[in-house]
């Protein structure tokens, strides 16, 4: 199941309105540099949308299958937005397996995020005896120590702003992960950053795998990595 939703909409909307806006220059003025100027910026409005809507899923399933989940593992998904990733995982989960997403439900972030909108997609994915989702904040999270099998997060913890915020995001899924859990980030940016504060932490098995042109969210200077940390 996909959710069609934009990840940060402001993003692409901005390149349409450059690329509308070049196209009118090119007419206006006669310059063939703008025609170039905005096919550029098509290009790159393409793949940021194919990142969005198809490549991020190709990740997600990739680092899903990757992670070998029990089938009764208890699992937390760090700003699940509208279940991307939620779903995914409850899929590979059995009662009493469990999967919670927390979020702030910020539509910058993804269009049309809200708490009852990542509901219905469980509910329309017959998953809610396997999944939840609430109003919580990574930065703070409401759950015991050691009380998860994985924390997974996908395209999230880089929206929280400044770093020493992100430190604390990081630091709170290391405290709710078991001793022999696995902690899974797919990010854009401040992947070496996360990888230094698990270092910290006593995570002596991060690895980080870059993704290719699918997670391209417009080009190679904003491209999707893959980390995977355990203590041990």
């Amino acid at each position: 199941m996909k959710i069609h939703a934009i990840d940060a909409p402001m993003g692409p909307l901005i390149m349409l309105i450059a690329a509308v806006f070049l196209i009118v220059s090119a007419i206006t003025d006669h310059q063939w540099l703008y025609w170039l100027a905005a096919l550029l910026v098509l290009i790159c409005l393409g793949m940021y949308l194919n990142a969005s809507l198809n490549g991020k899923y190709q990740i997600i399933d990739e680092t899903i299958r990757n992670l070998h989940l029990k089938p009764t593992a208890q699992v937390l998904d760090l700003g699940c937005g509208q279940g991307a990733a939620l779903i995914r995982i409850a899929q590979h989960l059995e009662v009493p397996g469990r999967v919670i997403g927390i979020d702030l439900w910020k539509k910058s972030d993804q269009s049309n995020n809200s708490l009852k909108r990542a509901q219905a997609n469980l509910q329309a994915a017959e998953l809610a005896n396997l999944a939840e989702v609430q109003t919580a904040d990574m930065i703070n999270l409401p759950f015991d120590d050691h009380q998860f099998d994985c924390v997974f997060a996908s395209l999230s913890i880089h929206n929280v702003k400044p770093a020493i915020n992100r430190a604390r995001a990081i630091q709170e899924a290391a405290r709710v992960l078991k001793a022999d859990g696995t902690l899974a980030i797919i990010d854009i940016e401040h992947v070496d950053e996360y990888q230094k504060v698990l270092e910290n932490l006593g995570f002596h098995n991060v690895m980080v795998k870059k993704c290719g042109v699918g997670g391209w969210w417009g080009g190679p200077w904003l491209s999707t990595k893959v980390l995977l940390a355990k203590r041990f």
